[in-house]
């Protein structure tokens, strides 16, 4: 039985079979045992070409997969830049927020020191009864009080002039009773 499998040339398999022709004499053609050399190179160049395409083909997917990695490199680069950009400024503004707390903590601190050495309620209310007892508002002062003795010497020396005046009235007019009356007795 002969092979039917149609395999190319060049890649294994039998030779192909070219159909025996009638004899025709004793100077006739000798028919071809051999391999066809014109189907051989044909097929060969077509196998040669479909190589090639391929070979093209896979060459632009290798280009454009090239070039999308090369894109895809840019921008994780610049993503990364972004991130690392945002990353520094979100660490400075973490740096200033501690600066803040820990100002706020120390003033806190100061205050609660502050409060601490303030007068309690107690103390407080006790100060008030002694203050409302010793009344102050009412306090005098040297010079209101010299100011006062002045002013009362002042009048008691002035009452003291008008019973003065008085008592030298009172003994004018008792000299002019008595005269009268010496002059009515004589």
């Amino acid at each position: 039985m002969a092979d039917t499998t149609f395999a190319p040339p060049g890649m294994g398999g039998a030779p192909p079979q070219t159909p025996a022709k009638p004899a025709g004499g004793l100077f006739a053609a000798k028919p071809r045992t051999g391999p066809n050399i014109e189907a051989a190179l044909s097929d060969m160049a077509g196998e040669v070409n479909n190589i090639g395409r391929r070979l093209r083909v896979l060459e632009e997917r290798y280009t454009n997969l090239r070039k999308k990695t090369q894109v895809t490199d840019q921008n994780m680069l610049a993503a990364n830049k972004r991130m690392m950009t945002e990353i520094h400024a979100t660490l400075a503004s973490v740096d200033d927020l501690k600066k803040d707390l820990t100002e706020m903590h120390e003033k806190f601190a100061m205050m609660i020191r502050e409060i601490k050495e303030c007068a309690k309620r107690q103390d407080v209310a006790v100060l008030q009864k002694y203050i409302s007892f010793w009344e102050p508002m009412n306090f005098v002062t040297r010079e209101s009080v010299s100011k006062m003795v002045q002013e009362n010497v002042d009048a008691q020396f002035h009452d003291l002039n008008i019973r003065l005046q008085q008592e030298e009235y009172i003994k004018e007019q008792i000299q002019f009773a008595l005269r009268d009356l010496k002059k009515s007795d004589t």
